[in-house]
């Protein structure tokens, strides 16, 4: 599952159904260095990262992809019920129903598919996500891969509390010009990097979650996110700066608290997302 921690993993089990339909099992311990609980829940993109280990499980076991391949995400989409994410006494167990689609072998292990993710807890959903991604060989320059963009001073990073986290070592976005952040993701974090360097995804869905933060809640709990949409247009160059957009869009009447983000490098879109919730105040 492309983690080197034990305690990253959170799946314990899996066990094919049918022909691309999967049960599997995992938990979630009460409380994590990264995903961090709000208001007594646990984090939403703790769903995101578990759909993520196992569609690597699957590529890996069921789909005979070599370790080793590059796994490049296109559409991913989660959706929580809040409710269902409250921590209790004891860890959280989880069951996931997963059914893939729209498999494309391509050879030498690599693959083309879509996953359709239910989370249950007790028999009852907690969450569904959506995940397209391809499979390839390692590029023969994986061993070089560029520089990145220069890292942040740290007397310019802002105040984590800004983009709802709190800690400075967690905050993605950085040196703000003309209404755009610079996205600066850590190499060697321990949860959006892997052994590749940053999760194209993890990363993605953090940053618009920390821009829809830094727009709309600035005061950390008060923004509730129940919905996280990202499609990418094509794939980040690590070497090259990447700037970060957010727009608040109309609600129609009652509905979702929706903003627009939006990645660019050179003036090109990379990726695309939509975060829907609601302010709560006095949540934390």
């Amino acid at each position: 599952m492309h983690r080197s921690a034990l305690s990253e993993v959170f799946l314990t089990g899996c066990l094919s159904r049918a022909e691309n339909r999967f049960s599997l099992t995992g938990q979630w311990p009460r409380a994590h260095a990264y995903f961090s609980p709000t208001a007594h829940r646990h984090d939403l993109l703790q769903a995101a990262e578990t759909m993520r280990q196992a569609a690597l499980l699957l590529a890996h076991t069921e789909y005979r992809v070599p370790l080793g391949h590059r796994f490049t995400p296109w559409d991913v989409s989660l959706a929580v019920l809040p409710g269902r994410l409250a921590i209790g006494p004891a860890p959280t167990e989880l069951e996931l129903d997963v059914v893939g689609s729209d498999l494309v072998g391509r050879g030498e292990g690599s693959l083309e598919a879509v996953l359709e993710f239910t989370l249950r807890r007790e028999g009852e959903p907690m969450a569904t996500g959506h995940l397209r991604f391809s499979t390839s060989p390692p590029a023969p320059d994986a061993g070089d891969r560029g520089a990145p963009p220069a890292p942040r001073a740290a007397s310019a990073a802002p105040s984590p509390e800004l983009f709802g986290r709190s800690s400075a070592h967690d905050i993605l976005l950085a040196d703000r010009a003309a209404g755009a952040w610079r996205l600066a993701p850590d190499p060697t974090h321990p949860v959006l990097s892997d052994d590749g360097g940053p999760v194209a995804h993890l990363v993605a869905l953090e940053a618009a979650r920390q821009a829809t933060h830094a727009l709309v809640g600035p005061a950390r709990g008060g923004l509730s996110i129940t919905e996280i949409t990202c499609a990418f247009v094509r794939q980040p160059d690590p070497r090259r700066a990447c700037w970060i957009d957010a727009a608040l869009l109309p609600a129609p009447g009652s509905g979702p608290l929706t903003v627009q983000v939006t990645a660019r490098q050179d003036g090109r879109a990379v990726w695309e997302a939509q975060v829907r919730g609601g302010i709560t105040p006095g949540l934390g």
